[in-house]
């Protein structure tokens, strides 16, 4: 059953290989823009998106750690409204180029976060990214990419039945009952994500955290 279910996400990326570089070009470069965003702020500017993490250098720990907490539950609900809004634009004609622009957004911010810690840090601030962006990231990122090429296959579905002026069929219909069963599935992946946040950077930042 393993090797069957290997077999069918492997079958599935080939057939839509093209699908998943074009939303991948979309993410890498959203990622290099952010990070390219950081060099245009100046030092006044990125002070205050820095000033939690220089009272946890400070010894004002527990800064950091409140405001990863307030924070996490803000970023579950974020990430949830962005693969909602993918979600719906599978079922539009032209909704496409929101998703498209979401997913740019996505990169952008880890991008441009991780960018932040490694151009006030260096080294070190390469290590806070580590664990303090990467981990959800990991899996938040795929979610991102699954949900908006599976976005494009329904919409592009939707295009023919209307230029080919077709019935939708029951194929259509299963088609669309997967999307849904899909977009509940990462909903979960979302808060599993957010989970990971809660757990992992506070810690990470506690052992790596600048002159620490």
């Amino acid at each position: 059953m393993k090797k069957t279910f290997t077999r069918t996400i492997v079958y599935h990326i080939q057939q839509h290989a093209s699908l998943y570089i074009f939303v991948m070009a979309l993410l890498c470069g959203g990622v290099l823009t952010g990070a390219l965003l950081v060099n245009k702020l100046s030092v006044e500017q990125l002070q205050p998106l820095l000033n939690p993490f220089i009272a946890f250098e400070t010894g004002e720990k527990q800064s950091i750690l409140t405001l990863l907490n307030e924070h996490v539950k803000g970023y579950i609900l974020l990430d949830m409204a962005f693969i909602f809004i993918i979600w719906c634009t599978g079922f539009m004609l032209i909704g496409l180029p929101v998703a498209w622009l979401i997913v740019f957004a996505k990169g952008m911010m880890f991008g441009f976060t991780t960018g932040l810690f490694i151009s006030q840090y260096g080294w070190e601030g390469l290590w806070i990214a580590i664990g303090v962006v990467l981990p959800q990231n990991l899996l938040l990122i795929p979610v991102y990419v699954i949900v908006c090429v599976h976005a494009i296959k329904i919409t592009l579905h939707l295009w023919r039945r209307v230029v080919t002026r077709q019935a939708f069929t029951p194929t259509f219909r299963t088609a669309s009952l997967n999307y849904t069963i899909l977009f509940g599935f990462m909903l979960m992946l979302v808060v599993f994500g957010g989970v990971i946040e809660a757990l992992i950077p506070p810690y990470w930042i506690k052992w790596f955290h600048p002159n620490s």
